[in-house]
C-alpha cells in the first residue's frame, strides 16, 4: 500500500539571533504495509536527511522535528491525477503559503 507522510524539517542558524529558523514540509511518498510502518519509514527518512554546513558566516543546520501526518493513498497503482495529500487550511496558513521569504 501507498501512503503520503508529511515530514517536517527546521533549519536553524548559528550564531543564533542572526536569523529566524525556517521550516521545511516534505511531503513522501511511502510503500508500506500498515500506517504504522509507514510512519516508521519516513521518521527513518527523516533522521538520515538531517544535515549541516557552512552558509557565509553561519552554521546552518536542518533537524527533524517529526511526522506531522501519515496519509492512505487509496489506489492500488499510481496513476496521473491521484491525489497524494491533502488538508485543509486555515486563512492565516494560506497567507503565510503565499508570502514569498525575503532575500536577506
Amino acid at each position: 500500500m501507498w501512503f503520503a507522510a508529511n515530514l517536517l524539517f527546521k533549519s536553524v542558524h548559528i550564531p543564533s539571533g542572526k536569523r529566524p529558523p525556517i521550516w521545511e514540509q516534505s511531503i513522501r511518498l511511502i510503500e508500506a504495509e500498515t500506517e504504522a510502518d509507514a510512519r516508521g519509514k519516513a521518521e527513518r527518512l527523516g533522521k538520515s536527511e538531517m544535515v549541516s554546513y557552512q552558509a557565509r558566516s553561519d552554521l546552518v543546520i536542518w533537524t527533524f522535528e517529526g511526522v506531522e501526518r501519515v496519509y492512505a493513498i487509496e489506489k492500488d497503482h499510481l496513476s496521473d491525477g491521484v491525489e497524494l495529500y491533502s488538508r485543509f487550511l486555515r486563512d492565516a496558513e494560506v497567507t503565510s503559503m503565499r508570502t514569498p521569504f525575503d532575500d536577506e
